[in-house]
């Protein structure tokens, strides 16, 4: 990443945790993510935002059907489904707005399958492009798409499906 868009990505956080800081003092009911509260997104907005953004050219979500994207990734990544851990709003948010912070285990084991070299997270910086109001709707269109699942115990062992 270059030098000028992580000065842009600096500036795009600090500016999402103004934002989310002020609507903090304003709201009595928002979403706690680590350090701020995320006010109610759009659940159909959110899912408008991953189309207008094109994210499933690189992502799919378990039963959910989008147009067909302009660009395929080498490798699609899903989201959502039944895990045992449902992602916060704040590393939905995260992962958004800094795509390099962390990048996920399943496209590392993908890109080691294909025998190709993990640097940088594939995924487009939208700082520049994307509004608080669409961010916002975006996680909580993310978040909705988990189903958290109740680990079964079996005389005191964790046993997965």
């Amino acid at each position: 990443m270059s030098i000028e868009n992580r000065f842009k990505l600096i500036r795009f956080t600090a500016l999402i945790a103004i934002i989310l800081y002020a609507l903090l003092a304003c709201t009595e009911n928002g979403k706690p993510v680590r350090g701020f509260v995320l006010p109610e997104g759009d659940l159909a907005q959110g899912e408008q935002v991953f189309i207008d953004f094109n994210c499933q050219s690189c992502h799919t979500i378990p039963d959910v059907d989008f147009p067909e994207a302009d660009f395929k990734a080498p490798f699609i990544l899903e989201i959502g489904g039944e895990v045992y851990r449902v992602k916060n709003y704040g590393e939905l948010l995260t992962a958004v707005v800094n795509p390099d912070h962390i990048i996920s285990p399943k496209y590392v084991n993908l890109l080691k399958q294909a025998k190709r070299d993990v640097i940088i997270s594939p995924m487009p910086y939208y700082g520049e492009e994307m509004t608080v109001a669409e961010l916002i709707d975006l996680v909580e269109f993310l978040h909705a798409q988990y189903t958290r699942l109740q680990p079964q115990y079996y005389r005191g062992y964790y046993l997965t499906k």
